[in-house]
Formats: C-alpha cells, structure tokens, sequence
C-alpha cells in the first residue's frame, strides 16, 4: 500500500511542472526554427523569381517546356493540390525553377 503525504504530491506536481516547461520551451524553440526555414525559403522563393524575370524576360518561351508545365500545373490545379496553394491564408505564387550545380547545395 502507498503511503503518499501531500509533501509527495506537491513534489510530484513540481516535478512535472518543470518537464512540461522543459517540452513547452524545446517545442517554441523547434517552432521558431521551424517558422525561420520557411521565411529563408520564401526569402530564395523570392530572390529566384526576381532573377528569373530579370535576366529571362527577353528569352523566347520554349513552347513545347511551357504547354507541359501547363498542362502539370492544371492538372494539380483540378485536384486542389496546385504548387503554391493559398496555404496559411497567402496568395498563390509562381512557379519558379532553380536549378543548383552539383556540390552547390
């Protein structure tokens, strides 16, 4: 039979206090990096997009390279799962392809 004192309780209570702290602070840690990895991507998202209207915008289409994109992007599109998505309740964005050398990343 337990012989628990409300010394022990009180002492549980602390005890479990002091982990639920310790989760509470790694979890808002986790989320902060978590919410600084998605302001770098949109930051790349971003830097790509301008480069890419910059120094693309007096190249010709390739024709063929753009009906597929199309015919992919509304293909997601119809399915609700189109790139870019309102997600988090922000505006669609562009489709935007970075191609990185080999060792780069």
């Amino acid at each position: 039979m337990w012989n628990l004192t409300s010394y022990d309780i009180n002492r549980i209570k602390g005890q479990l206090q002091a982990r639920k702290a310790r989760i509470d602070a790694r979890y808002a840690e986790d989320t902060k990096a978590l919410d600084a990895d998605f302001a770098d991507l949109e930051t790349l998202e971003r830097v790509a997009a301008g480069l890419a209207l910059k120094y693309k915008a007096d190249e010709p289409a390739d024709a063929a390279e753009e009906s597929s994109d199309t015919t992919a992007e509304e293909s997601l599109e119809a399915r609700g799962t189109a790139h870019g998505s309102c997600r988090r309740g922000k505006r669609p964005r562009r489709k935007v392809r970075l191609a990185l050398a080999p060792g780069s990343a």
